[in-house]
């Protein structure tokens, strides 16, 4: 679009169209903008105005209506170069933290609440792929029986967060064993990043005598099992509120069946997350840019987290493309921050 007065009349209209669209799901008329607007052109010249941005790709219209919306390109041209994104208010912003305030430190209840916390402030579906440990260094380490062939593995870090797992075994291990196992794994890796425990545990299985090789060569399997590199899950709260926020393809059968597939298709949704966490920072997809048929009407606004220099995860929410973009990236850029000190991930 050209930077002259014409091109600064079309980005003020383009403007005005999706923040209207965004708000009323409504095609926008040169009419409503000239009356809801205060803009000091005649209908006419709007009117020319939203020809020349359909004719440019930012914006169509739906059908025979006479008003227009949106297009992906026109949201593009819109996130890139005309959005202001505003802070959070100072109230948003204590709800959120106060949101996490006296939670217990377990991984999987901080990546539930996340997930459920921007579902809840975005009105759409909010998720969070979980940071591996691999950079957390351990604290303590502790293997309780919980059954003849069952184990219940729990990891502190030294940041004070919590993840436990069970495990399955093919073979029998009394608790007085599991004890005398802890014990050694707590005196010989308290302190160790988790991704050097897999080292030291071979040099340890070396070291010790004969009588421990057994517990230690079955606890450096259990630790691998239950706390496995590049073991990151994925927390997705909120996807029926997608559904309620698309009424523009109320009528629209394909359109919403289209929906409903992204959203029951997990694997869709998973691999798109996964993508994201290669990036860096705050991450706007629209529409067809997700790759997926199913997500053409959908868009996604992410923020990464990370661990020291290094991404550790993502989290972001979905919707639909006609979404308020500034605030969507404020809420999910203020969270990153948050859960980011709340992992403590920069220590770990």
């Amino acid at each position: 679009m050209e930077m002259n007065k014409s091109g600064e009349r079309k980005e003020k209209i383009l403007q005005v169209v999706i923040s209207h669209y965004v708000r009323t799901a409504k095609p926008v008329a040169s009419g409503v903008i000239v009356k809801e607007y205060n803009f000091p052109f005649s209908s006419a010249t709007v009117r020319n105005v939203l020809a020349e941005l359909e004719e440019e790709g930012y914006l169509t219209h739906p059908y025979t209506s006479a008003g227009r919306v949106p297009t992906d390109k026109g949201y593009r041209f819109y996130v890139d170069g005309l959005m202001e994104v505003p802070r959070l208010t100072e109230e948003e912003e204590r709800r959120i933290e106060r949101e996490y305030r006296d939670k217990r430190r377990e991984l999987e209840e901080i990546m539930r609440q996340t997930s459920k916390m921007l579902s809840l402030f975005s009105h759409y579906a909010g998720f969070i792929l979980s940071p591996t440990l691999d950079r957390s260094l351990l604290k303590h380490i502790e293997l309780v029986r919980i059954g003849d062939k069952r184990v219940l593995a729990v990891l502190v870090t030294e940041a004070g967060l919590v993840r436990d797992k069970t495990i399955e075994l093919n073979y029998n291990l009394k608790g007085s064993q599991l004890y005398k196992v802890s014990s050694l794994l707590n005196k010989k890796l308290s302190g160790l990043p988790l991704s050097q425990i897999r080292e030291k545990m071979n040099k340890i299985i070396e070291q010790e005598s004969s009588k421990y090789l057994g517990l230690l060569k079955a606890a450096k399997g259990l630790i691998a099992h239950a706390f496995a590199s590049g073991d990151s899950e994925i927390y997705l709260e909120g996807s029926a509120n997608i559904l309620a926020s698309v009424q523009e393809y109320a009528n629209d059968y394909a359109g919403m069946s289209s929906i409903f597939r992204a959203i029951e298709e997990k694997r869709i949704i998973l691999d798109i997350v996964k993508r994201l966490v290669k990036s860096d920072g705050v991450r706007i997809i629209i529409g067809k840019e997700n790759l997926y048929p199913e997500m053409e009407h959908l868009s996604v606004v992410s923020s990464t987290y990370k661990s020291g220099d290094s991404v550790a995860g993502v989290l972001g929410i979905i919707g639909p493309k006609r979404m308020e973009y500034p605030r969507m990236v404020a809420l999910v850029d203020f969270v990153a921050r948050v859960i980011k000190n709340i992992l403590n991930l920069e220590g770990g």
